[in-house]
């Protein structure tokens, strides 16, 4: 009897999805610890508890898409840019919930840039990043706008333009490591 292998994008989604899942472990153990020491006002708290499960019950449905059509290969990539949909969402979110373009939760852009490279593409790899730095600007320009004198524009522009900027260096150095897999 043959033993039957997972597709790329099967195993790849799923292991993505762990990482997520660990994400959301060490999201909810510093929401914690900055609410048990009333750092964040408890406002703030509610709608990252909000935040976080709607993130925890998108990837959960993700992952069960996958587990139930596990050879559907165009249905697998439909499910990867769901993913980043939602990982582009969660990042906005918090970079507005924490002030805007000082907001360190700009990291959290590079996820999926990281599911991106999943597609193996670097087509997809570009459109994610220029999403991400689409969104990015936005959501930091609104907070801006929102909470006036929190900045200077000279350094929110500063700000977005070289966050945006390291989302396609992080694309192209993705595209490196995903081209040379390719190879071998």
């Amino acid at each position: 009897m043959v033993k039957k292998t997972p597709p790329v994008y099967s195993f790849g989604i799923i292991t993505s999805l762990k990482a997520h899942f660990m994400l959301v472990a060490l999201y909810l153990i510093q929401l914690i610890l900055f609410d048990a020491s009333k750092l964040v006002a408890p406002d703030i708290v509610k709608q990252r508890w909000v935040c976080v499960a709607a993130f925890v019950v998108a990837c959960a449905i993700i992952a069960y898409l996958v587990k139930i059509n596990p050879k559907k290969v165009k249905f697998h990539k439909i499910l990867i840019f769901a993913l980043i949909t939602v990982d582009i969402a969660f990042a906005a979110f918090n970079v507005y919930i924490s002030r805007g373009m000082a907001s360190r939760a700009v990291m959290l852009f590079v996820v999926p840039l990281m599911v991106a490279a999943l597609l193996m593409s670097l087509s997809a790899l570009l459109l994610t990043a220029t999403v991400c730095a689409a969104v990015y600007i936005a959501t930091a320009v609104s907070y801006f706008v929102n909470n006036f004198n929190e900045g200077y524009k000279v350094e929110l522009y500063g700000e977005v333009g070289f966050y945006a900027a390291m989302f396609f260096v992080v694309a192209y150095l993705l595209w490196a490591v995903v081209k040379n897999r390719k190879i071998l």
